[in-house]
């Protein structure tokens, strides 16, 4: 088949920009967009053409392809994450976008990215063992995406659009380093799965830096 497919899961705390991403994702104009909580798994679909193919040659494909999205929601709220287990496990996406928020403590930050562990080993087999072994070959894609980057700034934030400063970087990056340990314990589970990190802000970063999110996708999924 001439297009591909791209099916990530989007998981993290409650309020740290998740649809937010999905409607950033589906080109939804900045203007309309506002701040809810999500209750239920929401499953987004669009077919979309990455702005990278404008840098290939005419006659190669990846300058024509198109990418099928299949993104899902899913509810942040601890009481919800149950949910988290059965949409992995159901949908068996290539991967997950974990997102983390900077301005949320190191405990909420640190048992959403546990939470996340757990369920996906759970998604895996309810068996620890039989998990544990099945993670060995498991080749998926874990990003952080570290939001709200904007929240960095010293003054009030009121451009309509954001990029990464180095004073702010040093700061997400000082931030992200916290993690450093669970991190390595998702590493060492999943030997055979790919890992990145990005920082944006889902608001108001440039499509640009959307589009990257992709590009990271597509490059893990067909070029590696």
């Amino acid at each position: 088949m001439f297009d591909r497919k791209i099916r990530i899961s989007i998981l993290g705390n409650t309020g740290v920009g998740k649809t937010t991403l999905i409607d950033r994702m589906k080109g939804t104009d900045v203007r309309t967009i506002r701040s809810k909580k999500t209750y239920n798994i929401n499953i987004e679909q669009k077919k979309i053409r990455l702005q990278s193919s404008d840098s290939y040659p005419w006659y190669h494909p990846e300058a024509y392809r198109r990418y099928q999205i299949l993104a899902i929601d899913n509810p942040g709220e601890v009481k919800y994450r149950r949910q988290w287990r059965e949409v992995l496990r159901t949908f068996k996406t290539d991967g997950m976008l974990l997102l983390l928020d900077p301005s949320q403590s190191f405990e909420t930050t640190r048992m959403a990215m546990e939470d996340a562990y757990n369920y996906f080993l759970d998604s895996l087999d309810l068996n620890p063992d039989k998990a544990d072994e099945k993670a060995k070959t498991k080749k998926y894609i874990f990003h952080f995406v570290v939001n709200k980057c904007d929240i960095c700034l010293s003054t009030p934030f009121e451009s309509k659009s954001f990029h990464l400063t180095p004073d702010i970087k040093d700061h997400v990056v000082g931030f992200l380093s916290q993690f450093g340990s669970t991190m390595d314990i998702y590493k060492d589970t999943f030997p055979l799965s790919k890992f990145g990190i990005s920082y944006i802000s889902a608001l108001y970063s440039p499509y640009s830096e959307i589009d990257k999110l992709f590009e990271i996708l597509k490059v893990y999924l067909y070029e590696t």
